[in-house]
């Protein structure tokens, strides 16, 4: 090969590595999203609920998520999950006795969004996106515990490993003016338990203020391990209330390529359990789980080849 040709072969190496590099992480990034559209009692309203709208409270047992128990679970048209292979089906195969309210999978990395608009972009019918004010920490309540009965669950999962961003912002916020914040608790799993979900009770009584401990755990019967005991250690991250408060609104996490992670996620102290939000938008992103691109060890190799040509020759010389 002469000087000429192997500049060109090296020139062309070292675009096809750029592109490649900048490229990996977007070109062939794409998002699911997927809703929970089951109505927990119908259309008639419930106590202290306003509206019925419960979306997730039910989701209809634990066989492929199919509904039973028709008598409590909204089927009419409308009704379902969206997002999905099947209206009745949960996504990520869950199979848990819990709620679900929405999942998001990344392929490539890149960003998502979990929000009503986004299922009205995506789907064309409306999503109940929205959590109390004082879900994940009421301050009414004794210990500034929270409360289950507006809880969103969620599960995330990426085909790729990296670090994980979650951002939430209130939407068209009820009640007071000011923008709540948000708590989350994120476990590596998903839940297991078999059982009806018992919505209604206070949890996070210490706010992780102290670190983790049983309190840290939703209960109602979620199981996200072997045991509820055991779902400590499956805790990746998690918010701080109290004097000096961390993680709200915003959180990170490492995620495993594969595998599936469930955020919990409720208002902090900017109201009651009972005062619901209008909706909340949960911004997704993975920006830099970028693995190393092939033409870059492709242009290693041609620079190996272009050095150990160069010492031939030298020799010959």
């Amino acid at each position: 090969m002469n000087k000429t040709k192997l500049a060109k072969a090296i020139a062309l190496t070292i675009a096809g590595a750029a592109l490649t590099a900048g490229s990996v992480s977007t070109a062939f990034a794409f998002s699911t999203t997927s809703y929970n559209l089951f109505h927990s009692q119908g259309t008639t309203p419930c106590s202290p609920c306003s509206a019925g709208e419960t979306d997730g409270w039910v989701w209809g047992g634990v066989a492929d998520s199919t509904p039973s128990g028709t008598d409590t679970i909204d089927l009419a048209a409308g009704a379902g999950w969206v997002g999905t292979a099947a209206q009745d089906k949960t996504p990520l195969g869950y199979k848990g006795g819990g709620v679900l309210n929405w999942a998001v999978q990344l392929n490539g990395g890149g960003t998502a969004q979990i929000s009503n608009a986004d299922s009205i972009a995506r789907y064309g019918v409306s999503a109940d996106i929205d959590i109390a004010k004082g879900a994940w920490s009421d301050a009414a309540l004794g210990g500034a515990s929270g409360w289950r009965h507006d809880v969103d669950y969620g599960l995330f999962k990426s085909d790729i490993g990296g670090l994980v961003t979650l951002n939430a912002v209130a939407v068209n916020g009820t009640g007071s003016t000011t923008t709540p914040n948000i708590g989350f608790t994120i476990f590596k799993g998903m839940d297991t338990s078999t059982g009806s979900y018992n919505h209604h009770g206070g949890w996070n009584s210490t706010n992780n203020a102290s670190g983790l401990t049983a309190a840290s755990l939703p209960g109602g019967g979620t199981k996200f391990g072997a045991t509820n005991a055991a779902a400590i250690a499956n805790i990746v991250a998690y918010s701080v209330g109290g004097a000096t408060p961390s993680n709200l609104n915003d959180i990170s996490f490492t995620a495993e390529a594969g595998q599936i992670y469930t955020v919990v996620l409720g208002g902090y102290r900017a109201g009651g359990w009972v005062d619901t939000l209008d909706g909340y938008k949960l911004n997704v992103s993975q920006v830099n789980a970028v693995p190393v691109p092939g033409a870059v060890w492709l242009f290693g190799s041609a620079m190996a080849g272009f050095m150990g040509l160069r010492r031939s020759k030298k020799l010959a010389a």
